[in-house]
């Protein structure tokens, strides 16, 4: 049973005061072998990319917050425009840390804000040490507005750590599309305009890959218990990457 993963203006999330609906949490309405579509509708109407993949989820996991994918996912190896203007590979500036990675764009209205505060959240309720082993990555799918300056300035909003990618769409498009989620190019006929993208959060280990994932919605509280469990499960030694 296929649903959109797109983000959607105009209606109004159960939790957050934003206007996107989120997807509810995985253990009340995936059941087992949902297929997560790659490609629906989107924001502003535009049509999605039907040759992307879809991600095959299968149970919900038993004591996260999150799905389980059937297949685990591996972390795209991107390189792309920090916000210091400088190349960051997203693999290399993550390196030995818990990388949560997000495809969204700073003039969302709605569902990008709140998943970056709730996830700024999440990491003010850990310890110190918990939050040096943790990197959240946030890759634009508007790099024609998301300057590296931009994007620096609207992250250091929520969390001064998070990293910001942004540059080539094609590349940004291709990174996204290799993990299962959906983005559009949007048609640009004016500064004001809405951008199609997926609303997961994908957790990437220190092997790079992600078991699971989650959807819009999840509060900081719930973030934070998952990700104490999640870093459990890792080595504890931890490489400094290069940042962004």
């Amino acid at each position: 049973m296929p649903f959109s993963a797109f983000t959607r203006r105009g209606t109004r999330p159960r939790r957050a005061r934003a206007r996107t609906r989120p997807f509810a949490r995985p253990s009340r309405l995936i059941a087992a072998s949902l297929v997560l579509a790659a490609a629906a509708t989107g924001c502003a109407g535009a049509s999605g990319d039907r040759s992307s993949p879809p991600v095959r989820i299968s149970t919900p996991a038993s004591d996260l917050h999150a799905a389980t994918l059937g297949t685990a996912l591996r972390e795209p190896d991107v390189t792309l425009t920090g916000v210091s203007g400088a190349p960051v590979n997203l693999k290399e500036a993550t390196k030995g840390k818990l990388t949560l990675v997000y495809f969204g764009y700073t003039h969302c209205p709605d569902v990008c804000p709140t998943t970056m505060a709730d996830l700024a959240g999440a990491l003010r309720l850990l310890t110190p040490a918990q939050q040096a082993r943790i990197a959240v990555v946030f890759v634009s799918t508007d790099p024609w507005r998301d300057t590296p300056k931009v994007l620096r300035s609207w992250l250091a909003s929520f969390n001064s750590s998070f990293i910001g990618l942004t540059g080539d769409y094609a590349k940004i498009q291709a990174a996204a599309k290799s993990v299962g989620i959906a983005i559009e190019q949007p048609k640009r006929t004016g500064a004001d305009y809405e951008v199609g993208h997926g609303a997961e959060v994908l957790p990437f280990g220190t092997d790079h890959l992600a078991h699971v994932l989650w959807t819009a919605g999840v509060s900081s509280r719930d973030f934070a218990a998952d990700l104490t469990k999640l870093l459990a499960r890792m080595p504890a030694a931890t490489t400094q990457g290069g940042g962004a």
